[in-house]
């Protein structure tokens, strides 16, 4: 969406230019960052492990909803100028405020094992630092009355006789990509 963005505006200026124009070549960075919800580990025993909350068949979960989450992304003077793409993934503990209460790193999956290594120590501060400004609606567990009927939407607790908000830890793979290249920027000419 960024690149969309960007080559938007050059071309907005591009069409701008007159022949008093002046042509500046710059470096510029362009990096994209996708992010993406994990599947529980629920066998085994690892620090990825996540014990699931056991409702009854009234109850329903509502899953927390981000209303707050900047993407992560490298500090500004990261050494970096290209990056293959490259997965980092980490866990979010989000306590019954929707407050992200701190953030592990995962190595539980294959696709995980780059955000482990000392060469990429960066993407995993960068994913923390990113998640730890994370706000959601809570979690919560939504209790029916035995005749009510439960909306449609998994998400929604209307109706509900009681509203719990709990406590839940989210797993995410953040795939880093960095690409470097020339771009012509047209400046308007006095």
């Amino acid at each position: 969406m960024r690149h969309i963005a960007m080559a938007a505006c050059l071309l907005a200026l591009c069409a701008c230019a007159s022949e008093h124009d002046s042509i500046e070549e710059k470096t510029v960075r362009s990096g994209n960052v996708d992010g993406r919800l994990l599947q529980p580990n629920t066998q085994g025993n690892g620090a990825a492990q996540v014990r699931t909350y056991q409702l009854h068949s009234q109850e329903r979960f509502r899953m927390p909803q981000p209303q707050v989450a900047p993407t992560p992304g490298l500090p500004a003077d990261s050494p970096r100028t290209s990056l293959a793409p490259t997965t980092v993934c980490a866990r979010a503990i989000i306590n019954a405020e929707g407050v992200v209460q701190r953030v592990d790193a995962l190595d539980d999956r294959g696709e995980c094992h780059a955000g482990a290594t000392v060469e990429n120590a960066d993407l995993l501060q960068a994913v923390r630092d990113a998640l730890l400004q994370w706000r959601y609606q809570p979690a919560a567990v939504c209790t029916y009355a035995a005749d009510a009927t439960k909306p449609d939407d998994e998400n929604d607790c209307a109706g509900a006789e009681k509203i719990e908000a709990v406590p839940v830890s989210l797993m995410y793979a953040f795939t880093f990509e960095l690409r470097e290249g020339k771009v012509v920027v047209h400046s308007r000419g006095k």
